[in-house]
């Protein structure tokens, strides 16, 4: 009996330990960060917390721009998806907080005996997109972006607008689509008219660069 209690609690103590260490939210914001740095779009679903759609389509979307180019940018944003790594985790008793090395943070909420990253309440999402944006607007023409925001605002597109526009202006950006997509609502003939020949114009535009 007193060769068994010592063994006893040694498993006991043991299987403390493993739960403890499977509760730690560190390993799976890891496994977040090993599937984008792979672009693993399906461990990276499986890695998300259900209710974070929108901001994991908008990353989906990103992932899958780079996947598809071989442009400097991509190259760029791979480079700077590699070096993303956890600082530092905080864990809570149902969500936890992970920061990371781009000055982001990771919301995790508790599924079981797992975590899953909440994209939602994530400050990474709007870092790694506003990056993303950066990378990518930086190798296209001041007149191709000029169009695409233009041509965003016409057709009532935000999403698109913000894509093509800086963080100043996207505070704007609800009322001016909201705007425009009203006023598109009234159009007479002759105006829709009007309106389909201005997007046929910007085509020609050209644009004087001038500094930054």
């Amino acid at each position: 009996m007193k060769k068994t209690l010592p063994l006893l609690m040694t498993v006991l103590l043991a299987s403390c330990q493993t739960i403890r260490i499977g509760m730690n939210p560190a390993p799976d914001a890891n496994a977040f960060l090993d599937a984008l740095k792979n672009q693993d779009i399906s461990a990276i679903k499986n890695s998300v917390a259900s209710g974070s759609d929108v901001k994991n389509e908008t990353l989906t979307k990103s992932l899958e721009k780079i996947q598809n180019s071989d442009s400097a940018a991509s190259k760029s944003a791979k480079e700077k998806i590699s070096k993303l790594e956890v600082v530092d985790c905080y864990m809570g008793s149902d969500r936890s907080i992970c920061k990371l090395s781009n000055d982001s943070e990771l919301v995790l909420k508790k599924d079981g005996l797992a975590w899953k990253v909440d994209l939602e309440e994530s400050t990474f999402s709007d870092v790694f997109e506003k990056d993303m944006q950066s990378l990518f607007r930086a190798e296209q023409p001041p007149e191709y972006v000029t169009i695409q925001f233009t041509l965003a605002l016409l057709e009532g597109n935000l999403e698109q607008a913000k894509e093509y526009s800086t963080d100043r202006t996207h505070l704007m950006l609800p009322l001016i689509v909201g705007m425009m997509s009203a006023a598109q609502q009234d159009q007479s003939e002759e105006q829709k008219t009007k309106m389909d020949e201005a997007r046929k114009e910007l085509s020609s535009m050209a644009c004087e660069v001038s500094g930054d």
